[in-house]
């Protein structure tokens, strides 16, 4: 099964790969290590001022709690999948993380058909450990750069990060 700490360090490389704590600014507001001021409103000012030791733990713990936990993540047998939804879910969001998933497995698994509701459940965890990994992973890639496109199509001051984003969505 998949490791939170594995995929962690897989997110970290598109969030802040040196860990230096650097904290930048776009549509989420204030993010440090993926975590976005907007998403997360109760988060201590110390988080974005204080250590990048102390932030980096912070990060940690939020995106176990709220991306990674929720996705059901430690139940998927490929790491390689798990650190692509985690990825997936920190970036956008673990609901439309979900659906995307959902998506995915009903494009490759032939009969067995998710409800597209963004809620990880055992039926669906079924599936994405039945299908071929790599073509799951293929499949969340290109949903993922769909995704990002769509973003940037919609709000042209978002088309500054779309070749960071595909980049991502390509890992």
């Amino acid at each position: 099964m998949a490791d939170f700490k594995t995929a962690f360090a897989f997110v970290l490389q598109h969030e802040d790969a040196a860990r230096s704590g650097k904290v930048t600014t776009d549509a989420g507001g204030r993010t440090r290590f993926g975590i976005a001021e907007k998403f997360h409103p109760d988060l201590p000012e110390e988080f974005f001022s204080g250590s990048a030791e102390d932030a980096l733990l912070t990060a940690e713990k939020i995106e176990e709690r709220e991306y990674w936990s929720p996705m059901r993540l430690d139940e998927v047998e490929s790491q390689n999948v798990a650190n692509k939804l985690f990825d997936m879910a920190v970036n956008m969001g673990a609901r439309q993380a979900a659906v995307y998933a959902q998506r995915a497995v009903n494009g490759l698994a032939g009969n067995a058909r998710l409800a597209e509701d963004g809620v990880i459940g055992a039926q669906a965890l079924a599936v994405v450990n039945a299908v071929s990994p790599i073509a799951y992973h293929q499949a969340l890639c290109e949903l993922s750069a769909a995704h990002y496109r769509h973003v940037a199509a919609v709000n042209p001051a978002q088309m500054v990060n779309l070749q960071g984003w595909l980049k991502r969505a390509e890992a």
